[in-house]
């Protein structure tokens, strides 16, 4: 996954956290969802940060070699 892709399905998932947090009235399902998706939101929030990181290597070889 790109992190274009990456960043669009993080905007996706606060939205909809956001959404279930409005209709939340102690329904332990949309807690239940909020939960799935905090931690989705986590697991991107890692990999958009290892892609930067590899990046910012891959850069800094670059400049290395020129």
């Amino acid at each position: 996954m790109k992190i274009h892709e990456k960043i669009l399905e993080l905007k996706k998932n606060i939205q909809d956290i956001h959404n279930l947090s409005e209709k939340i009235d102690n329904n332990q399902s949309y807690k239940n969802k909020i939960e799935e998706l905090s931690n989705e939101i986590l697991r991107l929030k890692t990999g958009i940060s290892e892609s930067i990181e590899e990046l910012e290597e891959f850069l800094g070889e670059e400049d290395v070699r020129n």
